[in-house]
């Protein structure tokens, strides 16, 4: 059975970590530098990022002089967490943006309504999608030509593509396409997973499936499907990779969490112990740093390519 019914410590994943894996990409792009015929110079020179994604672009562009501000869910590189904290994604402190006098806040495509009521204040916006691959290289470029770092941006870009051409390739020599599933979220204080939040057919874990050769085991209408566990037996997949939040990492550690899966002997993923478990914050939240995530889902799935 599937349940639409999503519980509330998700939907604070789901909306508080960027709101996570919405299926758009760049839908607007708000605000842009002015261009002065063929001279391009970069006219924001205090800037306000909500998301961790477009921080750690902005540092691996090298213009992290110029960030005034962040939101508390932005701490790398560590140095990002010493910047003035502005709030979070849904209370926003507009008297802490207006104090340090911003001429530009980036922000997620999904945080519309605070991109409107910073315009009304006067306050030029970028929105940017970091829920897809395309959306985090686009607005990559969209930095490099805001900021003028154009040819930084491009070589990040190159390297970004590199790497996904690799896993790509590799992915043509598979055999056969593993079934997998992701675990988003789940109940891990039970003695075998309960309240499994599957990612499903769109965004960007379905994107890692696809492009290291893999096939998502729920090929549901649900975006993300709440899976119980005659569900799971009936999905049966090769291989589950279950994301878990650092801190439930550190306190359980993976024999604990493995054997809450081990309750399940009934699915090929377990008896052949192909439950991967991908616990680092870089991997929860997308952003310039996918590749290694994305890294990891092939090494799973391309585990028996010649």
């Amino acid at each position: 059975m599937i349940s639409q019914t999503i519980p509330w410590r998700f939907l604070l994943i789901l909306v508080g970590v960027i709101a996570l894996f919405a299926a758009s990409y760049f839908v607007r792009q708000l605000a842009q530098p002015r261009a002065d015929n063929a001279t391009t110079t970069n006219s924001f020179h205090r800037i306000i990022a909500l998301s961790p994604s477009a921080v750690e672009i902005i540092y691996q562009l090298g213009i992290e002089e110029d960030l005034v501000g962040v939101s508390r869910f932005c701490k790398h590189p560590p140095e990002a967490s010493e910047k003035p904290v502005v709030g979070g994604y849904l209370d926003l402190d507009f008297e802490a943006v207006l104090r340090l006098k911003p001429d530009c806040v980036i922000l997620l495509n999904e945080q519309h309504q605070i991109a409107e009521r910073l315009e009304q204040l006067g306050i030029k916006t970028i929105s940017v999608d970091h829920a897809s691959t395309r959306g985090i290289t686009d607005s990559i470029t969209a930095f490099g030509a805001a900021f003028d770092r154009k040819e930084k941006a491009q070589a990040l870009i190159s390297n970004i593509n590199s790497r996904v051409e690799k896993v790509t390739q590799r992915a043509k020599n598979l055999p056969t396409r593993p079934r997998v599933l992701v675990c988003i979220d789940r109940d891990t204080n039970s003695s075998q997973p309960d309240r499994v939040i599957a990612a499903g057919n769109a965004g960007v874990h379905q994107e890692y499936i696809t492009l290291a050769g893999g096939v998502n085991a729920y090929q549901g209408s649900v975006a993300y499907p709440v899976v119980s566990r005659e569900k799971l037996i009936e999905l049966d997949p090769d291989i589950i990779i279950d994301l878990i939040q650092p801190d439930v990492w550190n306190k359980l550690g993976e024999a604990k969490l493995f054997s809450q899966w081990a309750a399940y002997s009934e699915l090929k993923a377990v008896q052949n112990q192909r439950i991967i478990f991908v616990h680092e914050n870089k991997h929860i939240i997308p952003g310039p740093r996918f590749t290694d995530t994305l890294d990891i889902f092939a090494s799973a799935i391309q585990a028996d390519t010649p």
